[in-house]
């Protein structure tokens, strides 16, 4: 037996989700993120085109952080 995590379930996996899905509305800029988690424009728009998966650490450890900092703003949670 394995014993492996499934992230793809995880509470911080869902946080990033939530955000990219704010891009991929509209509701958010990638722009402002950008700014924000010093993540290239260029990054988050591949990620908001499904055209690349987030495997880098820091990146994901940014998202999660503006998630915890902004998701009251935006009216997000995650269940």
């Amino acid at each position: 037996m394995s014993n492996t995590i499934d992230i793809y379930s995880t509470p911080e996996y869902r946080k990033v989700e939530a955000v990219v899905q704010l891009m991929v509305d509209g509701r958010l800029t990638s722009y402002r993120v950008a700014t924000e988690t010093n993540i290239s424009k260029m990054s988050l728009a591949t990620l908001t085109k499904g055209t690349s998966k987030i495997k880098n650490i820091t990146y994901q450890t940014a998202l999660i952080d503006w998630y915890d900092e902004n998701h009251e703003k935006y009216g997000i949670t995650i269940d």
